[in-house]
C-alpha cells in the first residue's frame, strides 16, 4: 500500500488541540475526499473511544482539523475552515467554528509565513468560512514570530502563555442567520418523557440552547463525569437539543440534528464548586455558573464559541443567562464558571429596530505550536 504524507502542524488553541493544514498542501479540495483524510489523520471512528491510531485524544476538544489559506477578501487576511471529527463515528462536520482553535489561527498564519507581520502588536483579520464571519486576532510578534511566552493564564490550561485577543465582529446569526432564531428570548417547549421546559436559543458565534439547571433537576455545579454518567439527564438534554435543532432550521427533522450544532448549556446563579484540578471555585468570583455540552459529552471547560455566546446571551435582556447572572455584572467582562475554572468574555449589544443586535464580542485565549512535520494518511 502506498504511503501518503501531508504537511501539517499540531497546535493548541485555548483548551483545544487540532491538526492545522495549509490549503495548498492538501491533495484534494473535494469535501468528501477531505473527510476521509481527516478521519484517518485523527483516528476516527474508534469504537474504543481513544483514537490511538491517529492524532486525536478520545475527546471532542482534541478531535479537530483546520484548513488555512490566504484570503482574497478585502476585509480579511486569511481564510479559516474548521472541521470537527467525531470520536466513535465516521463523521466530519463543517457546520461550525471552534472558538478555542480560533486563538491559534493568527499566530499560525504568521508562523508559517502566510502573513508578514510587524514587530510588536499585530491584528490579523480572519474570515471564518464555516460561519461566514470575521474575527480579529490581536497578539504580539517578536523577531518575526508569534510571541509564545507570556504571563496570561486560562482555565483548563496549566502554565502561562502569551495572550491572544479575539474580537468577533457581528457574531449574531452564525448558524441560523438570526441572533434569536425563534424571535424570542425564551421559548417553552414540550419534550417527550419529560414535559414542558423553558429554553433560550441564542446564535452568536455558534447556535446554543440555554436551560436553567434547576429546571432539569440539576444543581449546575456537577462535574463532567457526574453529568455524563447520568444517562437519564443526558438523554433529556439531547432530546432538547434535537428539538431545538429542528425548530431553528438546523435540521430537517429532530433525528437528523448534527452532532456539533446546536450546542447546549445548563446555567445557574454563581455557586461554589470544586474544579477538575481540585481547586475551590468561589461563587463570588463568578457572574454565572455554566456547564456546556458538545458532541454528546460534557465539555471540561467552555468551548471558545460558547464563551462568546454566553457573553452575548447574558447581555440580552430577558434570556435565561441574563435573568440568572449576577446583578450589576460588567457585560464586557462576564465571568463564567466552568469545570476547569472561570472564563471571561464580553459583548456589546445594541438595539436596532427594537431588537437586540450583537455588534461585537470579545474573548481572550492562549496558543502554542506543538509539532510541525508530515502526517500519514
Amino acid at each position: 500500500m502506498s504511503q501518503n504524507w501531508i504537511k501539517a502542524t499540531y497546535y493548541r488553541g485555548g483548551t483545544s488541540k487540532g491538526v492545522f493544514f495549509q490549503k495548498k498542501d492538501l491533495p484534494t479540495q473535494d469535501e468528501k475526499e477531505l473527510n476521509k483524510i481527516f478521519l484517518k489523520v485523527i483516528g476516527s471512528p474508534d469504537p474504543n473511544g481513544r483514537q490511538l491510531n491517529g492524532m486525536g485524544g478520545g475527546v471532542s476538544s482534541v478531535s479537530k482539523c483546520v484548513i488555512i489559506s490566504p484570503s482574497e477578501r478585502d476585509d480579511a487576511d486569511v481564510d479559516y475552515n474548521f472541521i470537527q471529527i467525531a470520536v466513535d463515528q465516521p463523521i466530519a462536520e463543517w457546520n461550525n467554528n471552534c472558538g478555542n482553535l480560533s486563538g491559534a489561527v493568527g499566530p499560525y498564519a504568521v508562523q508559517e509565513g502566510i502573513i508578514k507581520p510587524k514587530e510588536g502588536e499585530n491584528k490579523i483579520r480572519i474570515y471564518q468560512v464555516n460561519t461566514d464571519k470575521i474575527i480579529h486576532s490581536t497578539f504580539n510578534v517578536k523577531d518575526g514570530k508569534p510571541e509564545i511566552k507570556g504571563d496570561y493564564t486560562i482555565a483548563g490550561v496549566y502554565g502561562e502563555s502569551s495572550k491572544v485577543r479575539l474580537d468577533y465582529l457581528e457574531p449574531g446569526g452564525s448558524g441560523t442567520g438570526k441572533l434569536l432564531p425563534t424571535g424570542n428570548v425564551i421559548d417553552e417547549i414540550e419534550i417527550d418523557g419529560f414535559g414542558k421546559i423553558k429554553v433560550s436559543i441564542v446564535d452568536a458565534a455558534t447556535p446554543l440552547i440555554y436551560i436553567q439547571a434547576e429546571d432539569l433537576g440539576l444543581k449546575g455545579t456537577e462535574s463532567p463525569d457526574e453529568l455524563d454518567g447520568n444517562t437519564e439527564k443526558m438523554e433529556i438534554i439531547q432530546k432538547i437539543r434535537r428539538k431545538c435543532a429542528f425548530m431553528t432550521g438546523l435540521s430537517k427533522t429532530e433525528n437528523e440534528a448534527p452532532m456539533n450544532t446546536p450546542r447546549i448549556g445548563i446555567v445557574t446563579s454563581p455557586k461554589d464548586y470544586i474544579s477538575l484540578d481540585k481547586s475551590n471555585v468561589k461563587g463570588d468570583d463568578q457572574d454565572i455558573t455554566a456547564r456546556m455540552f458538545s458532541m454528546g459529552k460534557t465539555h471540561k471547560a467552555i468551548m471558545g464559541t460558547a464563551g462568546v455566546n454566553i457573553g452575548v446571551a447574558a447581555a440580552i435582556e430577558g434570556t435565561i443567562p441574563n435573568l440568572i447572572k449576577r446583578k450589576g455584572s460588567n457585560p464586557l467582562e462576564l465571568r463564567a464558571g466552568n469545570p476547569s475554572g472561570v472564563m471571561t468574555a464580553g459583548a456589546v449589544i445594541e438595539q436596532v429596530d427594537g431588537k437586540p443586535h450583537a455588534k461585537s464580542a470579545i474573548m481572550y485565549r492562549t496558543f502554542r505550536p506543538l509539532m510541525r512535520g508530515e502526517v500519514l494518511v
